[in-house]
């Protein structure tokens, strides 16, 4: 029990400490003007969002970090994305654009603009990152109950983040779902993030998935070629599963499982493209290790000390579309038998 205050009284203190360094004149932090989530504005909708609003069931989508660090004109630092400026906006659609051909084909895909904090906040100290992700969740946790009590409508739906928006995800599942939305939740997905054994004993709504089917449930995991390429922000993940076997054990799954990958292009047209990758879970890492793709085309330098060559963080989403697609499908193929 008192491990749980502890744990308590730590998040009071880091909402009160994010809340302090946008009101105070005295530290040199700029905080964006908050989202009106009563704005359309403010998220962002498939272009033909009124048919996919006939779908049967929603995803609710958080995205993963895409600004960087930015000063105002008055040369004041901000560590958070101004959703009101249309450049920084700019930076985040190829995300929304990928998410939403992701589960589109069978949601209603609805992804709040938030103020997420920037890339360099992850190389942070995790005291600091946490500090400044504070206000970034009260904008998630304000996007999700507007969400719920003006577009939900009582159908089932999904969670779904990648990275930062992975981290929402969990934390909405750890303090926000009431027991009736618990209730419609098909499954959560945390694309590229982590989930603790601390957590896992806390919080029972963080179950992880065990099969390609079961519901209410967890799914998360993280990809590298090699152990040296696992990143340091999730060394205490404990829970990982093969999103194209679907198992949590070491059984490879070869390139024939392999369903195919997409990315799209600067135009936002998709690209299908057959790679000819295995993966298997190691489950004392508690990661997945692919095999047969080249390494340096995909790695990115200006986030090499987070993500070193042979980790395919960024691409969490890409490398499993189709095998993901077909999943999602699934899962709520599942959660209709149930509920019958």
């Amino acid at each position: 029990m008192s491990g749980i205050m502890s744990f308590r009284r730590f998040l009071v203190s880091v909402l009160c400490l994010a809340f302090a360094a946008c009101a105070s004149h005295h530290v040199p932090e700029y905080c964006p003007d908050a989202p009106d989530y009563a704005s359309a504005s403010m998220w962002y909708r498939p272009a033909d969002s009124a048919s996919l609003d006939s779908k049967p069931a929603d995803v609710f989508y958080v995205l993963p970090t895409c600004v960087w660090s930015w000063k105002t004109s008055d040369g004041q630092e901000c560590f958070y994305m101004d959703v009101h400026d249309s450049a920084q906006r700019a930076l985040v659609e190829g995300s929304n654009l990928l998410a939403s051909a992701l589960f589109g084909a069978s949601c209603n895909f609805y992804s709040p603009y938030y103020r997420q904090i920037t890339m360099d906040s992850w190389f942070e100290p995790e005291e600091e990152i946490n500090r400044r992700y504070a206000l970034a969740h009260q904008d998630v946790v304000a996007a999700f109950r507007y969400y719920m009590e003006h577009f939900n409508g009582g159908k089932p739906f999904f969670l779904a983040g990648h990275s930062q928006g992975g981290k929402a995800v969990i934390e909405l599942l750890k303090h926000t779902l009431t027991d009736a939305e618990r209730e419609r939740l098909v499954a959560a997905y945390v694309f590229g993030y982590s989930v603790s054994e601390a957590e896992l004993a806390e919080f029972p709504a963080l179950e992880p998935a065990q099969a390609a089917d079961d519901c209410g449930v967890v799914i998360c995991y993280n990809s590298v070629s090699h152990p040296e390429a696992c990143s340091e922000l999730f060394k205490d993940n404990v829970v990982c599963i093969n999103p194209v076997n679907w198992r949590t054990d070491s059984v490879y799954a070869p390139s024939s499982r392999h369903a195919g990958a997409v990315f799209f292009d600067a135009q936002g047209r998709a690209d299908t493209l057959f790679h000819a990758f295995g993966v298997k879970v190691r489950p004392d890492l508690h990661t997945l290790l692919i095999d047969g793709l080249k390494d340096e085309d995909y790695f990115i330098p200006s986030v090499s000390s987070l993500f070193p060559l042979g980790n395919y963080h960024v691409q969490e989403i890409n490398l499993y579309f189709l095998n993901l697609q077909e999943n999602i499908r699934q899962r709520l193929e599942a959660y209709a038998r149930r509920v019958e």
